[in-house]
C-alpha cells in the first residue's frame, strides 16, 4: 500500500472553461527552445504552466501531487504511461455514488505517454465548474514534447505518429469522445474498482485515500473492499473490459443506444461473474449491429466456449477501421488482452 501522505499547497494556476487555447499567430514549432512564457501569455499553452512540474523537463513534480496507477490500463499500442492527481487543498471526492465520483473544482490529472524510449506527450484534464453536466466543465488538454524533452506546446488537433514514433497524439475532439461518455465525472481510471490494490510505496490507492480523509464516503470493510469475482481467468477479463470499453459501453454513453452492451463493473454488482453488467448483457446476447468479416457472420456479442464465432473478438482483431475496437486511439491489437478474453470465452460452459 502507498504511505499515507498527501502534501498540499500547490495554487491552481489558471481556470479555463474550455479547450481553445490561446496562440500566437505563428507558434512555434514543437522542437523550438523554450522560452520563458511573457506575462499575458496564456499559462495553460505549455504543460509547464499547469502545475505538475517544477522545472521544464518535469523532472521534478511539484509538491501535493500524487502519482497513482490502475490495475488495469488501457491499451495504447505498447506505449508505457504514467499518472498524477492534484486535488485543491481541503477538499475531497464526493463518493456518495460510489461508482460515480465527483471531482471538486480545481482537480487536475495528467497522464503522459512514452513509446520506445521516447517521451512523446503529456495529457490534462482540469476540473472548472461545480456542474460536471455545464458546458466547459472540464477543461481538456493535450503537450506534445519537443526533440530534447525538455519543453512542450499544446496541440488541438491530433499529430499522427509523433516525434517519429508510431504513437499517434489525439486531437482535443478524440479526448473528449472518450472522457464524455462516462458520466458524470469523466475521469477514467481514478475510481474505486481500479485504485482498490495493494499499490507499491509511492503510488496512491484507494486505502491512501481513505486514510487520508479524502472521500466524503468511505467503503467499508477492509482492502480489497471491492474483490472481483471468479478465478483469475474472470477477474482478468473483467478488468480488462472495465479499463478498455465500460468509458464507451455503459448506460450514461450515447453508444449504450446504439449497441446495449455494458462492459463497465459495478462495486454492488460483484457478488457472482454472472451478476456483473459485463457477464448479463454479452454472454450468449444476440449483437443488436450486423457485423460480418472473413466469411464470418458475428450474431453474437459473445458465444460461450466459442471466440471463433463471438462479435467482441471479431471486433477486437478486425482489419476494418469502423468495425476495429477500440476505435479511438488504437492501432493495433492488444495481444495480452486478446489473451486474456480468448482465455475467458473458452472458460464458459
Amino acid at each position: 500500500m502507498a504511505a499515507p501522505v498527501w502534501t498540499a499547497s500547490l495554487v491552481l494556476l489558471a481556470a479555463a472553461c474550455g479547450d481553445n487555447l490561446a496562440r500566437p499567430d505563428a507558434a512555434p514549432a514543437v522542437d523550438a527552445p523554450m522560452v520563458d512564457t511573457p506575462p499575458d501569455a496564456d499559462p495553460l499553452a505549455t504543460l509547464a504552466g499547469t502545475g505538475l512540474c517544477s522545472d521544464r523537463a518535469c523532472m521534478q513534480i511539484n509538491p501535493g501531487i500524487r502519482e497513482y496507477a490502475p490495475r488495469a490500463s488501457f491499451w495504447d499500442d505498447m506505449a508505457t504511461k504514467r499518472r498524477w492527481i492534484y486535488l485543491p487543498p481541503g477538499t475531497k471526492i464526493d463518493t456518495s455514488d460510489m461508482e460515480h465520483w465527483v471531482f471538486p473544482v480545481g482537480t487536475k490529472i495528467w497522464k503522459e505517454f512514452t513509446r520506445d524510449t521516447t517521451r512523446v506527450e503529456t495529457r490534462l484534464i482540469m476540473k472548472t465548474l461545480p456542474d460536471d453536466e455545464a458546458p466547459g466543465a472540464w477543461f481538456y488538454a493535450t503537450y506534445q514534447w519537443n526533440a530534447t524533452e525538455d519543453g512542450t506546446m499544446s496541440v488541438t488537433d491530433g499529430v499522427r505518429n509523433a516525434n517519429g514514433t508510431q504513437h499517434d497524439i489525439p486531437s482535443t475532439s478524440d479526448c473528449r469522445a472518450c472522457h464524455e461518455r462516462l458520466r458524470p465525472s469523466r475521469v477514467l481510471g481514478f475510481e474505486a474498482i481500479q485504485l482498490d490494490r495493494d499499490a507499491a510505496a509511492n503510488l496512491l490507492d484507494l486505502q491512501d485515500l481513505i486514510d487520508a480523509d479524502l472521500l466524503t464516503v468511505k467503503p467499508t470493510g477492509a482492502s480489497p473492499y471491492f474483490p472481483l469475482p471468479g478465478t483469475t481467468v474472470d477477474t482478468d477479463a473483467l478488468i480488462y473490459f472495465h479499463a478498455n470499453c465500460g468509458h464507451c459501453h455503459n448506460p450514461s454513453s450515447d453508444v449504450h443506444d446504439v449497441t446495449p452492451v455494458d462492459l463497465r463493473l459495478r462495486t454492488s454488482m460483484l457478488g457472482t461473474v454472472a451478476m456483473t453488467p459485463t457477464y448479463k448483457t454479452t454472454v450468449d446476447h444476440d449483437t443488436s449491429l450486423t457485423y460480418m468479416e472473413n466469411g464470418v457472420n458475428y450474431t453474437k456479442v459473445i458465444a460461450s466456449h466459442d471466440p471463433d464465432h463471438s462479435a467482441v473478438i471479431g471486433r477486437m482483431s478486425s482489419m476494418m477501421q469502423l468495425a476495429f475496437m477500440p476505435n479511438v486511439a488504437v492501432e493495433s491489437v492488444d495481444p495480452a488482452g486478446q489473451t486474456a478474453l480468448l482465455a475467458w470465452i473458452n472458460s464458459l460452459p
